[in-house]
């Protein structure tokens, strides 16, 4: 993160989230008037049903 963004939310800056194009997010921090900017992220893509189910199966023995 930016050195401005840390030493604002380090005073204790409101720090706000904000989606300028669909799929990415900033945090900003405000304090005294100012806005400090973080890095942008981007989300990460939902899982869908199948994936999920599989992620969380528990994996027996095979062939007994």
């Amino acid at each position: 993160m930016p050195a401005a963004f840390e030493s604002c939310v380090h005073a204790h800056g409101r720090v706000r989230t904000v989606t300028p194009k669909s799929g990415t997010y900033i945090h900003v921090c405000f304090k005294d008037g100012k806005s400090y900017a973080g890095e942008v992220h981007h989300k990460k893509a939902a899982l869908s049903s199948a994936s999920r189910d599989t992620r969380h199966r528990k994996k027996g023995k095979v062939g007994l």
